[in-house]
């Protein structure tokens, strides 16, 4: 009877352990994202492909198309591939949270490193900005780390973090600080 009660123990903690809703990430300025970033840009996306990586883990390849380069060496017109952990394959699905996530035809702001030859979001989906039409049908962009409970450090422990964008911010102003701060760069 011992013997069983170790197993039906382990059983009940995991059933009443809480589902995590958030990954804890550093939270990263607009200065940081900026010098991080191998490529910044508007881009636009047109392309989503799921599979299996050489680590068999399932990611989602997303292309996207260059409308305004901001940071790196794109050009209006290029393409990019970057990658993102989760997607579906068949009926397998994976999801993770703070991952970025992209809609086919959608319109971001983004900021991508390169890792391991593959180009990534800086900061999970901390370096991907949405842009949305406002009820003046004017572009905003949105904040973007979704699914990321942000820190910062601060003496011996964490504190809140703060994003690089916390409201909805009209695009052109918001380029326009990328361009600046992608410009103290260099």
């Amino acid at each position: 009877r011992p013997t069983l009660a170790v197993p039906a123990v382990l059983v009940s903690l995991l059933v009443l352990a809480p589902v995590a809703h958030a990954t804890i990430a550093e939270a990263l300025t607009m200065a940081e994202l900026v010098q991080e970033a191998d490529h910044a840009a508007l881009v636009e996306v047109i392309g989503l492909e799921p599979h299996y990586d050489e680590l068999d883990r399932i990611v989602t390849d997303v292309t996207v198309r260059v409308v305004e380069p901001l940071v790196g060496p794109s050009r209006p017109g290029d393409t990019l591939v970057v990658r993102r952990l989760g997607g579906v394959v068949g009926d397998m699905g994976l999801r993770i949270e703070g991952e970025a996530t992209f809609i086919l035809g959608e319109r971001v702001i983004l900021f991508v490193e390169e890792v391991s030859g593959v180009l990534r979001p800086v900061g999970m989906s901390q370096g991907v900005f949405p842009v949305q039409r406002d009820g003046d049908d004017a572009e905003v962009v949105m904040p973007g780390g979704a699914g990321l409970s942000l820190v910062r450090p601060g003496g011996p422990s964490l504190g809140a973090g703060t994003p690089a964008l916390a409201a909805p911010r009209p695009i052109d102003e918001l380029l326009a600080e990328i361009r600046e701060l992608s410009a103290e760069r260099r």
